[in-house]
């Protein structure tokens, strides 16, 4: 008889799927250590605008190839694709620290290399959306996304802290050397993933497949204006990841005191995936869209002037309604969007979703050097809380009901 624990960690003895969470490990730490470092690189040789903008020029070339990067993951193996933007990504990432080491960085050098990073992630959600449930049986799929979700949020314990330490004892560079090292450590696992070809590849001209996953997007309200309203949200979100880093270099001690706040978000993105391993409300799109508001509550404590300490308890918070989010709404995206299309209609929920999120880069420090900091910072945290109570008042949120369970295999 299996016990609890066994049975919430089923989907790792799925081989495929085993390989596919190991390079989310891999890479996953080598992005926590790197974010800190990348901020502190930026700020070094520019402000907080600096940073805003490097933070937009990368989602922004990740924005430009998210629609092929969901028709070439339907049309192809979707982990190949995934090969191919972890090696573009950890060029990237090589270069950039590279430049960070040899004392040549500038804001141009971070641009043009943002540029690199950004299109190899721009393949990365529609693939990897669509390559979960091929890599484990229906019965897992849940626990395959908490998971996936948890082994991120394990890593962002232990990320920021080494990033911290390497940027304030060596250079922001060794720490970008680091995830460029993890990118293609992750490329070599995921090209031992072996995945049964589709039978439904016959190769349809590009834009009439972008049309289908136009149309299978939009014909589910409950998709659409989530989406929508997701997206706007996301504006402000930003204004987390620029401020954040200027106000700790400010008044809360730099980047050791970022480095705790960011690592106890990383705790509370473990809790939750731990919570969410079990966690199967009745009507789960609902949930999804209360959970994030939890990450509202670490902005409005940073606004207010908290400690470092007071801004990590509300960073745990925020870490754990993000974690559960997260894995409730890749799970409703799976069971209700079909296979065939996956990747091609999580591209556009993905542009969606993040294609304002340059503009909330951009606007974040300009916004703050007119109002404040503080006033920036709960102004964000107004939009967010409406654009989440507007979801509240869709209808077809409240349709998405929990499924019957399904039986996982022995």
């Amino acid at each position: 008889m299996r016990g609890p624990l066994s049975y919430r960690l089923g989907a790792l003895r799925e081989r495929e799927y085993r390989l596919l969470f190991s390079a989310t490990v891999i890479t996953s730490l080598g992005d926590a250590i790197a974010q800190i470092a990348l901020a502190f690189a930026v700020l070094d040789v520019g402000s907080a605008t600096d940073l805003g903008i490097v933070f937009a020029v990368r989602q922004g070339a990740n924005a430009a190839v998210l629609l092929l990067g969901g028709v070439l993951s339907d049309r192809l193996p979707r982990s190949r694709v995934l090969v191919g933007a972890s090696v573009v990504q950890g060029l990237s990432q090589a270069a950039t620290a590279a430049a960070v080491l040899s004392g040549r960085a500038s804001l141009l050098v971070f641009v043009a290399f943002g540029v690199l990073y950004g299109i190899g992630d721009g393949f990365v959600i529609p693939a990897e959306v669509g390559l979960v449930p091929q890599t484990v049986s229906e019965g897992r799929l849940e626990q395959a996304n908490a998971l996936q979700g948890l082994s991120r949020s394990g890593v962002r314990v232990l990320g920021p802290a080494v990033g911290g330490i390497l940027v304030v004892a060596a250079s922001p560079g060794v720490a970008l050397a680091l995830d460029s090292a993890s990118f293609f450590v992750c490329a070599f696992l995921l090209s031992l993933i072996r995945i049964p070809p589709r039978a439904d590849l016959a190769p349809q001209r590009f834009f009439h497949e972008l049309r289908e996953g136009w149309r299978e997007f939009t014909s589910r309200t409950w998709l659409w204006s989530t989406v929508l309203l997701f997206g706007i949200g996301n504006v402000f979100f930003m204004f987390w990841s620029v401020l954040g880093p200027a106000i700790a270099k400010e008044r809360l001690g730099g980047a050791g005191a970022w480095a705790a706040i960011l690592t106890a978000g990383g705790v509370g993105s473990v809790a939750g995936g731990v919570w969410a391993l079990r966690h199967r409300p009745l009507r789960p799109l609902v949930a999804c869209v209360l959970w994030p508001l939890l990450f509202v509550v670490q902005i409005v404590v940073l606004a207010a002037g908290a400690p470092a300490w007071g801004v990590a308890v509300a960073s745990f918070a925020a870490g754990l309604g993000i974690s559960i989010h997260l894995t409730l709404w890749f799970t409703i995206f799976q069971r209700e969007v079909p296979e065939r299309a996956q990747s091609r209609v999580s591209s556009y929920d993905a542009l969606g979703s993040f294609v304002l999120n340059p503009l909330g880069a951009a606007i974040a420090g300009p916004l703050a050097a007119a109002l404040g900091s503080a006033n920036a910072l709960w102004l964000a945290a107004a939009a967010i809380v409406a654009c989440n109570v507007g979801m509240l008042l869709i209808p077809s949120v409240w349709a998405i009901r929990r499924p019957e369970p399904q039986p996982a295999p022995a």
